[in-house]
């Protein structure tokens, strides 16, 4: 009788522990941003008050001396995506970090131009292990562990003009958020977020 009521005190005990973590967990907002919180955001951003001349990202050309292909990722829009003044039609775009004036901003970029300029509300830092969790990578085989080495060998000891650096990994959330678009650009070891206005 007396270890039937134990084990009833230790269930009790258990479930109140999990409920008292989940509204304190809720509480404190860590689940998702409230409609309110995305409306401030989005008010508190302004556009950018600089141009690109022509469309030119000045870095773009160091970028391609450094990397072996783009290192940007290429996202598509199926949706009008909404900031301030601007609309970003449905297309193709390589997304670009840029810190410029002491603010970080996403360049979209069609054919080579910056198109669009987008502040980001918001960085943090890519937790270690989140690229493998997302691109599941298998083991490699003798031959491939042979042909990276050669690779790397030639690419970064061969003499300094055969120098490449692998791109950065990079990956893409976008999530519907009542009236907004809350878009999560992840770019090697940093995530920016960034916040449109639904067409």
């Amino acid at each position: 009788m007396a270890n039937h009521k134990l084990k009833i005190k230790i269930l009790f005990v258990i479930v109140a522990f999990f409920v008292s973590a989940l509204y304190s967990f809720a509480q404190d907002g860590s689940l998702k941003a409230g409609s309110n919180d995305y409306e401030k955001i989005y008010s508190s951003l302004e556009e950018p008050d600089f141009d690109y001349i022509f469309g030119i990202d000045p870095y773009q050309a160091d970028d391609y001396t450094v990397y072996m292909r783009s290192p940007y990722p290429l996202f598509r829009s199926g949706v009008n995506l909404i900031f301030k003044s601007k609309k970003i039609p449905p297309g193709y775009y390589l997304l670009t970090p840029r810190e410029k004036n002491g603010k970080t901003w996403i360049l979209f970029k069609e054919n080579g131009r910056v198109s669009y300029v987008i502040p980001v509300y918001k960085e943090d830092v890519v937790y270690e292990g989140f690229y493998e969790e997302k691109f599941p990578r298998k083991k490699p085989t003798a031959f491939e562990k042979i042909k990276k080495k050669t690779m790397d060998f030639i690419g970064t000891k061969w003499g300094k003009k055969n120098q490449r650096t692998p791109i950065p990994e990079a990956y893409i959330e976008f999530n519907d958020a009542g009236e907004y678009w809350d878009m999560v650009l992840y770019y090697g070891m940093k995530k920016y977020y960034v916040l449109f206005k639904k067409d």
